[in-house]
């Protein structure tokens, strides 16, 4: 662990604690002093701090550092393109094609949060925290992604939420949470490969929760049966027991 003497934001001597972040990915590390810790306002993406006047506020009341900033999405036809791109991929590539469409929509935080508060979710979710969501009310689908994610997490929350709406058709037996975040988790690392995203889907596999534990789940079967296997055993459903699949004649 490297020795840090100076607060990355004002340059003033470190001469008691300090605080350190590490940034997704491979930065190196951000050390801040305790007044430019306490100033500092932390992005609703990342969680990583940044300067008062460097922040990116947006109209729901959020915040983003720059780093997020940089390739927010918030034009809505910047977002019709981008989801697009992700269903061309589902489609074409992995084969998870509707009956029934859906419409898409970007939704601020409020918004969001109160459809979040209609529709069941798992425990392990938070209402406030939701960045993507699909609704189903009658044959009428809507999947919701939260405006200002970066254009990463953007194409991640897509095809999470893409799934959801595979799976409610073909999938209706499949209700343990952790298996259906983790086959959700699965598209969205999928497509991320295939976008060459490669070290942000590597990330996806180091996840906590239900999220992480269940998408490692899902790539270990994919490496014995390979995707058809992973979308079939979804499709046959599964007897109750996390990780133990009804297969019947393969």
């Amino acid at each position: 662990m490297p020795v840090f003497r100076y607060c990355h934001f004002c340059g003033r001597r470190l001469w008691g604690r300090g605080w350190v972040y590490q940034p997704e990915g491979e930065g190196p590390p951000l050390v801040l002093c305790r007044r430019c810790h306490e100033a500092a306002i932390h992005c609703d993406v990342c969680g990583m701090p940044a300067r008062a006047d460097q922040a990116v506020s947006l109209p729901d009341g959020r915040h983003i550092c720059p780093a997020c900033a940089r390739t927010a999405v918030c034009d809505p036809a910047l977002a019709q393109s981008l989801f697009s791109q992700v269903v061309a991929i589902l489609t074409t590539q992995l084969g998870l094609a509707l009956r029934v469409g859906a419409d898409f929509t970007l939704a601020d935080a409020q918004h969001l949060s109160r459809l979040a508060r209609e529709t069941p979710l798992h425990p392990a979710q938070d209402p406030e925290r939701i960045v993507g969501l699909f609704v189903r009310k009658g044959r009428h689908r809507t999947m919701y992604v939260l405006y200002g994610l970066p254009q990463v997490l953007f194409i991640q929350t897509v095809a999470h939420e893409w799934a959801h709406a595979w799976h409610g058709e073909n999938c209706p037996l499949l209700e343990d949470p952790m298996l259906r975040e983790g086959f959700s988790e699965w598209v969205a690392y999928r497509v991320l490969q295939a976008l060459g995203a490669v070290r942000e889907a590597a990330r996806m596999t180091r996840q906590d929760g239900i999220y992480g534990e269940g998408l490692r789940w899902m790539l270990r079967l994919e490496a014995e049966r390979g995707p058809a296997g992973v979308l079939e055993a979804c499709r046959r459903g599964m007897d109750g027991k996390l990780g133990n699949w009804y297969i019947g004649n393969w």
